[in-house]
């Protein structure tokens, strides 16, 4: 079973575009005059490199395949589920008497740096299913919070 691939419009227009560009890229690098495989009665090492550079550019092409196959777009969820945590969520919290905001997205697209955190993590792992008011417990090696959940919202 393949996984699933949870992408906002803007995550999915940079993966297409980026996948255009290795396409391309590609295209260009075969086009052209590639270099022969013998050198005298040696392997060209400009061939094996050139090799290996496509194999490379390949296995990222397939990459790229497999997420735009297996693309979820993350919507909005109907009205009556938007009380409840989703992939897509911007989820204001109190941990430990901070409050923080962090919105709620797929693997691809986490910058915990910009507030953005996987549905994966473990703090998204435990936010997905909770609604305002609920207290949801991040137990890491590392941390252990508990966080009350203040408001949930969607744009």
């Amino acid at each position: 079973m393949e996984t699933k691939f949870y992408l906002t419009r803007e995550g999915l227009k940079k993966i297409k575009a980026e996948y255009e560009k290795l396409r391309d890229f590609k295209h260009q690098k075969t086009a052209g005059e590639t270099p022969s495989l013998l050198h005298s009665e040696e392997p060209n090492p400009e061939y094996l490199a050139f090799q290996e550079d496509m194999s490379l550019l390949d296995a990222k092409i397939a990459d790229y395949e497999s997420i735009l196959n297996n693309v979820e777009l993350i919507g909005r969820p109907k009205q009556e589920d938007r009380i409840i945590v989703h992939v897509g969520a911007i989820v204001t919290l109190e941990i430990d008497g901070v409050i923080d905001q962090f919105t709620i997205v797929g693997t691809i697209e986490a910058d915990p740096a910009q507030k953005k955190i996987s549905h994966e993590c473990p703090l998204g792992k435990a936010l997905l299913g909770a609604k305002v008011g609920s207290t949801v417990k991040l137990d890491t090696a590392v941390v252990n919070h508990m966080c009350k959940v203040l408001k949930i919202q969607y744009e």
